[in-house]
């Protein structure tokens, strides 16, 4: 069990004034799809650049990567002194100088933009075509850094992400190098290749997160009831309650009688009030919710009522 914030909700909405909204995590979002080899974690595939007549499948006959051969994951970059900002367009161009003056198709597995965006180039379905005489053990990342500048950290968490991948596939922890560990370049520019010296596209493993014993309180006890305790809350009215304890506490919240319309009730630890309500409630209403709540320093917890009501706080649980 994590506590994220000011309070842990089994049912947690934002409030907008009177109105009410799910209360939804933003999060980046990652676009996996299931190619003939298996899962791609491809933010674009390849169709959302590719032009008609340049598209990667015309122009190789390459077969599909074969894991079981891959000994190295191969970093590239472009040279350019500024990488083209769109960069559906800077592929396709790159694909059709490709075509035009070489024959064959853009050579780099997979892309990763200055915005951490990774964009299928031949992925898995075709073997490399960009580390002469080691095409068939590498698999290659192109990195569109501008001329020697090295990988910014969005950059980074994509490249770690498309390392565990290949190495998922693979089996085994292969080296991520640079292009001119291979051959007689300045490829993939000295910015991105003192990153690779200092190993900075291994992934990271997260931190597990902590262990807490819950420890329960049977039976709950009654902590406050403001029909005892301070009377009715008035429109708007916030107050703190001793709960005893240390940590968090696990508390069902009753609202008794409420009035007017619109009305919501938080409760938190510490610090400011956050911008969710943990029950809601109408005129007359008595209803009652449950919720993991930090407990403050000085052993209180807060609630504030938007709408006039009696308070009702079970102590259920302690971590």
């Amino acid at each position: 069990m994590t506590l994220h914030g000011q309070t842990l909700n089994f049912l947690t909405r934002q409030h907008d004034s009177r109105n009410y909204r799910n209360n939804v995590r933003h999060c980046a979002y990652r676009h996996w799809y299931v190619g003939t080899n298996g899962m791609n974690p491809y933010d674009r595939e390849r169709t959302t650049w590719e032009q008609p007549g340049y598209t990667i499948g015309e122009h190789t006959n390459s077969p599909p990567v074969n894991w079981s051969n891959i000994d190295n994951i191969v970093l590239h970059y472009t040279a350019d002194k500024k990488a083209n900002p769109d960069t559906a367009q800077y592929l396709a161009n790159i694909q059709r100088s490709y075509v035009n003056g070489r024959g064959y198709s853009i050579g780099y597995s997979v892309a990763v933009d200055q915005t951490g965006l990774s964009w299928e180039l031949r992925g898995t379905d075709y073997t490399p075509a960009a580390n002469k005489g080691f095409n068939n053990v590498t698999w290659v990342i192109l990195c569109l850094v501008d001329w020697q500048d090295p990988c910014n950290l969005a950059m980074i968490e994509t490249v770690r992400r498309l390392v565990k991948f290949a190495r998922t596939q693979i089996g085994r922890d292969v080296p991520v190098i640079g292009h001119r560990d291979l051959a007689a370049t300045q490829c993939p520019g000295n910015g991105i290749y003192a990153q690779i010296e200092e190993k900075v596209f291994e992934p990271v493993n997260p931190e597990p997160s902590p262990e807490y014993e819950v420890k329960l309180i049977d039976p709950p006890t009654r902590i406050y009831d403001s029909r005892k305790q301070g009377g009715r809350f008035k429109d708007g009215e916030a107050r703190k309650v001793s709960t005893g304890k240390k940590g968090a506490v696990f508390v069902n919240v009753t609202i008794v009688g409420g009035s007017g319309e619109g009305g919501f009730a938080t409760v938190w630890g510490n610090g400011a009030m956050p911008d969710v309500s943990n029950v809601n409630y109408s005129h007359g209403q008595t209803i009652a919710n449950s919720a993991w709540v930090p407990v403050a320093p000085d052993g209180t917890i807060q609630i504030y009522c938007y709408r006039s009501c009696d308070v009702l706080i079970d102590l259920q649980a302690t971590v």
